[in-house]
């Protein structure tokens, strides 16, 4: 096997320990492995196909390149409103699984940033993780990262960052979602106050989690709600690896107009920005269910 494909899936071995509870001991990690190793080998190989996209032709591209393995179409509406350069801050949902590669995949923007949270396997891709900012837990790297996603606005680039900092249920199965919203980071309101000259972009995901693995009883293996959602995610990602073909989804996305600090300013009745943008992800979010149901009819 090739090194830097057995580097990664080993990576992986370790994300799925964490995802089912397990200790991420060697001698679990030794236990876990051979029955996983199909499914991490074969992602791994996608991975370094991803990266060697992304060095060719593109992160935008490399997203599209790969959305086929997983999805059957995207349904999407708003991405012509998406500004081709300058600063530009978008902010989403998470259900999770391949949020992040819908929303790169209809952006456009190659100059893109996401702010993650520390994932071995995105350390793998040399060319890709140049896209990615991982927090640790480590105040003084998340301060260095704050710094360098403002330095990236700055130079008038994209930043993209989950609102809550967590897997949100998806919209198209939890009546949840909403309450997620409320839930979501003050580290928004800070970076367009740092530059004022960004536009807003909301975003919101759904139909990224199938319903049977949403309500499947391995979920119970789990107790806190987070979890639970996470494992969903990995189950039916190793489905989908396990045995190609046997489920596609056909996700929707939605992007809101952009809009600027100054008009934020106004839809605020505090210095805060935050509450008007949850205002206005509120009312994304009901408008893209109305709109997802209709597509569907």
């Amino acid at each position: 096997m090739d090194a830097d494909i057995k580097a990664l899936s080993d990576s992986l071995i370790y994300e799925i320990l964490n995802a089912l509870g397990l200790p991420k001991t060697e001698r679990m990690r030794a236990v876990i492995a051979p029955l996983f190793c199909k499914a991490t080998e074969r992602l791994a190989t996608l991975g370094i196909g991803f990266d060697r996209q992304v060095e060719k032709f593109g992160f935008s591209r490399a997203a599209e390149w790969i959305l086929p393995g997983f999805v059957r179409e995207v349904t999407e509406r708003g991405a012509e409103q998406v500004p081709p350069e300058g600063p530009l801050l978008v902010v989403s949902n998470h259900p999770g699984t391949y949020d992040s590669l819908l929303i790169v995949s209809r952006l456009g923007r190659d100059d893109l940033k996401i702010i993650t949270g520390d994932i071995p396997f995105l350390r793998g891709l040399p060319r890709a993780r140049e896209h990615f900012l991982s927090l640790t837990q480590d105040i003084n790297q998340r301060m260095n990262i704050v710094r360098a996603a403002i330095r990236h606005l700055q130079q008038g680039g994209a930043l993209m960052l989950f609102g809550s900092g967590h897997i949100d249920p998806d919209p198209a199965i939890s009546e949840e979602a909403a309450t997620h919203i409320d839930l979501w980071s003050q580290s928004i309101d800070l970076f367009l106050r740092f530059i004022p000259e960004t536009r807003l972009l909301l975003t919101i995901v759904s139909h990224a989690v199938a319903a049977k693995w949403a309500r499947s009883p391995i979920t119970w293996l789990r107790r806190k709600s987070l979890d639970k959602l996470r494992l969903a995610g990995f189950c039916q990602v190793l489905q989908q690896l396990f045995f190609p073909g046997s489920l596609y989804l056909s996700p929707r996305l939605g992007f809101a107009p952009p809009v600027s600090v100054e008009d934020l300013q106004r839809e605020s009745d505090c210095e805060r920005l935050l509450p008007a943008i949850i205002m206005r992800a509120k009312a994304l979010l009901n408008d893209h269910i109305h709109w997802a149901v209709s597509a569907e009819g």
